[in-house]
């Protein structure tokens, strides 16, 4: 059986991207025909929790770290436990990549070509003197054994982000392109696609017997091997988790177009919860968009990934427009010095005040925005590269 998880980070912000990242987990069955009643079961509700193993705090070197909601988790400054949360994912998922440099195309497959063209995105992996290197083996292999104990694997991470500029043209068009919808429209879209992505992915991957997760101790126990275990079925049901946000309640229109047609059943769509079956192929999937869904320990595994990547993300904004501030006011000093007649200090308008980072949350955008004001105009930064229209 396979379990999709996804959630967000950035969707309220108006400045950065919106991060939308996604876990992709297997619980090995003994045989094709066992368990097929598992679609109409929410493993969100089976008690005791299965993932409980993953919720316990186990140390990495000398960080202390546990799965829950990012809110609980990350609350501002060093992301040393996101990043080790991150590190233990990766080779969980046994990935061998030491930078990540090295793993971003393949967590960002649809976004990484895009990202890196934006200027104020290029240090996301890091500055070229300071690459970011992943918690190594060795001080994550104690929590890469608990989480081994749970009965669904981690299989893989995907993400996807979406830069200011591709969030506009989604919400308010292009040129002659009308706009596609609003933010909860491109919110929904984007969470969707990425799970559909990645469950065509990991199934395939499956099917080929290729070695994902090699470095996983609970495959070999139950396979002897360091495959994905038994070959994927074609008919393995497959359960996907959203935390459903901005109120938002009807899903099942979004569902049928991404996933190409098929006949969409709607379960509930309630107040808390909508549940929705289809197919992918010939896999029986449903989906849950469930208020506060970040409670159930795979989303908010996505959560803190998704969490992890926009904080990057912040990090390399603030650090261009830091860098390209210093450098205007560099050029206004030395103009003044040519200029004699000038006074050292101005009406403000010479010289930007000192720099202040930003989170991205509008008020404080707004106060961000006027401090690189003489930059964006001296750089050509157009505001709807940077700044989201609504």
């Amino acid at each position: 059986m396979w379990l999709i998880a996804i959630d967000e980070a950035g969707y309220g912000p108006k400045i950065g991207p919106l991060v939308v990242a996604a876990t992709a987990w297997r619980r090995e069955e003994p045989s094709s025909n066992v368990m097929r009643e598992d679609i109409g079961v929410s493993v969100d509700q089976i008690a005791p929790d299965p993932f409980r193993d993953i919720t316990k705090s186990v140390n990495v070197g000398k960080t202390a770290i546990r799965v829950d909601d990012s809110k609980q988790i990350f609350r501002g400054g060093a992301l040393t436990t996101l990043h080790a949360v991150v590190s233990v994912s990766h080779h969980a998922c046994g990935r061998t990549e030491s930078l990540l440099a090295e793993r971003l195309p393949s967590i960002l497959p649809v976004d990484h070509e895009n990202i890196e063209s934006v200027a104020w995105l290029q240090t996301l992996a890091g500055p070229p003197s300071g690459l970011i290197e992943f918690v190594p083996a060795s001080q994550t292999q104690a929590a890469v054994d608990q989480w081994a104990r749970c009965e669904w694997e981690i299989v893989d991470v995907a993400a996807r982000m979406v830069d200011a500029k591709s969030f506009n043209r989604f919400c308010g068009g292009e040129g002659d392109l009308p706009p596609r919808g609003n933010k909860s429209d491109l919110l929904g879209e984007t969470s969707i696609r990425l799970a559909v992505d990645l469950l065509d992915q990991v199934t395939r991957a499956a099917k080929k017997r290729k070695p994902i997760k090699s470095r996983n101790t609970s495959t070999k126990r139950r396979t002897g091997d360091d495959s994905v275990a038994s070959q994927a079925c074609d008919d393995e049901p497959v359960q996907i988790f959203f935390d459903r946000h901005g109120g938002r309640r009807y899903y099942a229109g979004m569902i049928q177009e991404i996933f190409g047609g098929e006949p969409v059943k709607i379960i509930s769509e309630s107040k808390t919860q909508s549940v929705y079956e289809t197919k992918r192929g010939a896999l029986p999937v449903r989906l849950h968009f469930t208020v506060k869904g970040d409670r159930f320990v795979p989303v908010a595994l996505s959560s803190l990934h998704a969490k992890y990547l926009r904080e990057l993300a912040m990090a390399s904004l603030n650090g261009y427009f830091r860098d390209a501030m210093l450098s205007y006011n560099q050029g206004r000093s030395r103009g003044k010095a040519a200029k004699q007649s000038r006074k050292a200090k101005t009406g403000g308008t010479s010289t930007i005040s000192e720099f202040r980072p930003t989170a991205g949350y509008p008020v404080d955008a707004d106060r961000f925005i006027e401090m690189i004001r003489p930059v964006m105009v001296s750089l050509g930064i157009e505001d709807s590269h940077l700044i989201r229209s609504r």
